[in-house]
């Protein structure tokens, strides 16, 4: 258990399913896009975020990571199109024109930024594993309700054919976790 995943252990926490257990298989994926974890941990689906915004998918497909480090990095390679005041979420534009939404934690724009520190401004270019957004868990951790981490790809922002998670652990930057086949 991350140091994350012990300030926030809590009974309402969602438990990990066994699709949760057992990762995807990568070989066989044709996608356009491959987005990676903006932040160490273990991933869920976006089902399971206790945000009915997230969880219904209103804004779009994604992956949600319960976090085991403090440091929220770019998913992918783009410029930085929203940021949040509140620090507590970010998105990233790619060339391509899709936008992917990264939110840290639910409840946590209560905070107003307190406890969030951003390495970023609007418009600044990202690299895949920059770091965007730096935590402080022992500020947050009583004060938000879950550090669960959503990371969506805004259906808006393309022509999207299907979009494909990957389940279990995770590494900041390093593990693909978001394939996306886009329209033709």
């Amino acid at each position: 258990m991350g140091f994350f995943s012990s300030l926030f252990k809590r009974s309402s926490d969602p438990e990990p399913t066994k699709q949760a257990q057992v990762s995807t298989p990568v070989s066989n994926l044709a996608a356009d896009v491959t987005l990676y974890a903006p932040v160490t941990g273990t991933l869920f689906p976006l089902e399971e975020v206790p945000d009915i915004v997230i969880s219904e998918k209103v804004l779009g497909e994604g992956v949600a990571v319960v976090p085991d480090s403090e440091s929220i990095v770019a998913p992918c390679d783009g410029v930085i199109s929203r940021l949040l005041p509140t620090k507590n979420a970010f998105a990233v534009r790619m060339d391509n024109g899709l936008e992917i939404y990264v939110s840290f934690g639910v409840e946590a724009m209560e905070l107003r930024g307190e406890g969030f520190t951003t390495k970023v401004a609007l418009g600044d270019q990202v690299k895949r594993g920059d770091p965007v957004i730096q935590t402080d868990a022992r500020l947050i951790a009583s004060r938000i309700k879950s550090p669960i981490t959503s990371m969506i790809v805004i259906k808006s922002s393309g022509a999207i054919a299907k979009v494909t998670n990957a389940s279990g652990k995770c590494n900041a930057g390093l593990s693909p976790v978001v394939w996306i086949s886009l329209s033709r």
